[in-house]
């Protein structure tokens, strides 16, 4: 019977310290490969926001950016200047005191999929100069999709081509370390362009928001925004008198519905999602490791 061998910490080091390299290796090497957002707790560099006349600086100097696209919603269309719901969060953040710059990139009139005239391309079409090159950003939130639905022409009430566009973008954004929330379609009834297709339209985009994995998170301006005494229309409070845009009461429940987690660099939706990938991808690692550990135990007891 082969005498039991005591564990002996100083030759056991170098196969630990061993293990532990294999698995840093791993673990950096799959981060690249899933091209997942920057790990959690990570600050970029400090950058300036563009500096555009619809731009709002939280803090100075930031450490992640926010990068608002909509159309005349997020613009402030038919409310008071300076109130559009962006220049809000932008306040709660400062409050907050959290080092986050909101950039609002929103140009009235636009849509996801189509241009609307010279001068007003699609968010699919701008989101690489609006967006993804803009200096500092990690977070897009993606707005006024209702656009497509209500503005001809055509009318978009093809949800799956609305859903498909926001996965396009979505991806486009990931493969750039950039993440994406997107906000419910508020309801638009009573607006003069109405039509009771864009409304089922716009229930199943929100089902797809609300529970689509591609996203990083959503914001529920429907839900905030809603009559409970009829869901198809605007809290009349909240509307403008036109049935789609918003009066300054309404720009600031939206500003006030946001959780400022999905958009601060500690908490946001995708470094859940980059703990997982994570994980996984350090299984084979570990395995790995292990397996060398035993192998240098089995010749460490061979010796004795």
């Amino acid at each position: 019977m082969p005498p039991r061998i005591k564990p002996s910490t100083g030759r056991l080091l170098p196969a630990i310290l061993l293990v532990a390299t294999v698995l840093a290796g791993c673990a950096s090497g799959t981060a690249h490969a899933a091209t997942a957002p920057a790990p959690a707790g990570s600050r970029p560099a400090p950058s300036t926001p563009v500096p555009t006349a619809a731009s709002a600086s939280a803090t100075a100097p930031p450490s992640a950016g926010v990068v608002v696209i909509g159309a005349s919603v997020s613009g402030g269309y038919r409310a008071s200047p300076d109130t559009a719901w962006p220049t809000g969060l932008a306040t709660r953040l400062q409050q907050a005191h959290e080092p986050v710059t909101v950039v609002n990139a929103s140009i009235s009139a636009t849509r996801l999929l189509a241009d609307n005239g010279p001068g007003v391309p699609n968010s699919l079409a701008r989101e690489d100069k609006d967006a993804l090159d803009v200096p500092g950003v990690r977070t897009i939130v993606l707005t006024d999709l209702i656009n497509d639905i209500q503005q001809p022409p055509p009318h978009q009430c093809n949800p799956d081509a609305i859903t498909a566009g926001i996965k396009e973008f979505t991806t486009r954004a990931h493969a750039r370390h950039v993440e994406v929330i997107a906000t419910t379609i508020p309801p638009y009834g009573g607006y003069i362009r109405y039509e009771d297709t864009g409304a089922r339209t716009r229930q199943s985009v929100n089902q797809f928001i609300r529970h689509d994995r591609v996203l990083d998170g959503y914001i529920d301006f429907d839900t905030a925004l809603k009559d409970p005494a009829d869901p198809t229309r605007l809290r009349s409070d909240y509307d403008s008198d036109d049935h789609l845009h918003l009066n300054d009461a309404g720009q600031r429940a939206i500003a006030q519905s946001i959780n400022l987690k999905l958009l601060t660099p500690a908490h946001g939706y995708g470094h859940a999602r980059l703990y997982t990938w994570t994980a996984l991808a350090s299984l084979p690692c570990l395995a790995l490791g292990a397996l060398l550990l035993i192998r240098r135990r089995k010749r460490h007891r061979h010796r004795h």
